[in-house]
């Protein structure tokens, strides 16, 4: 077995071990410098730019949305449901009279008679007590719809308070429309085509109080559908007057200057009236 002494001391063999330090040697020295590398200098770090406009602290949209409280809806309103109700009760007991009197509505809303009618004046309890009922639910849908109107202008208020004004209006507007009517009819035309005119206006508002239900009821529990259910609210005023105005142009209706008259009559107690009533609504309910 030949010496180790002797293979360490041939020239190859000490050129090979020179060779291999060397390269363990340069190893080291690079494993040295990248760990020197990965090493984190306060030179190194971002320097921080001093604006006059930079404001140090918390990022405002870092933070997320304030929470803010959902306003509660209408149809939860103690007092509204109260109204409703009362309403509903009183329409109820009257109900065993509804398929008997809505008849007589459709015919005085429709229907022109020239020659008079022993019966005209009649008026029974019962039809009085139907004809009561849906005025006073016309007016509440109305008062109920006006408010969400004003809403949606922005205009806050406190639910029942506001329904219960702007219910009071919408009597108050029925019941100044009755007194100009009848003072209409007074003046141009007599007795007889008078009493049918009042009659298909209160048939009208009886119609509309019924078709009102729905989109009212609805607005009240789904307030994100405002603007869609007051459009089909003023559409069915809308249609509702246009019946009513239609019989009273047939009934007053004789040559062109009476054309004159209706015009006049359209502008002052059909154009401008709702337009004030809906700018005291609003006014009122800022008020209040």
């Amino acid at each position: 077995m030949p010496d180790s002494t002797a293979l360490l001391s041939h020239p190859a063999d000490s050129a090979l071990i020179d060779s291999v330090a060397a390269d363990t040697a340069s190893a080291k020295i690079s494993i040295v410098n990248f760990t020197e590398l990965k090493k984190c200098h306060e030179v190194d770090g971002p320097r921080v730019l001093h604006l006059k406009n930079v404001r140090l602290g918390r990022v405002e949209y870092a933070g997320g949305i304030d929470p803010e409280p959902i306003s509660p809806l209408p149809g939860y309103d103690s007092g509204v449901m109260c109204l409703l109700i009362v309403i509903f009760l009183i329409i109820t007991a009257n109900c065993r009279h509804y398929s008997t009197f809505l008849k007589t509505f459709a015919t005085d809303l429709f229907s022109v008679r020239r020659r008079a009618n022993v019966f005209d004046e009649s008026r029974t309890m019962s039809e009085t007590r139907v004809l009561f009922s849906l005025v006073m639910l016309v007016c509440v849908c109305e008062g109920i719809l006006l408010f969400s109107a004003v809403s949606c202008q922005g205009v806050a208020a406190e639910t029942f308070p506001a329904i219960g004004l702007l219910t009071l209006l919408s009597a108050l507007y029925y019941g100044l429309q009755l007194l100009s009517y009848r003072l209409v009819g007074y003046i141009f035309s007599n007795k007889t085509d008078t009493m049918q005119w009042i009659k298909g206006f209160n048939a009208s508002q009886s119609f509309l109080g019924l078709v009102l239900v729905v989109p009212t009821l609805l607005i009240l529990f789904n307030p994100g559908m405002s603007w869609l259910l007051l459009s089909i609210s003023v559409a069915l005023y809308a249609t509702a007057r246009v019946i009513f105005i239609s019989k009273g142009f047939r009934i007053f209706y004789d040559n062109y200057s009476s054309l004159v008259y209706f015009i006049l009559y359209l502008c002052t107690l059909e154009i401008i009236p709702p337009v004030l009533i809906y700018r005291m609504a609003l006014n009122l309910t800022i008020i209040y």
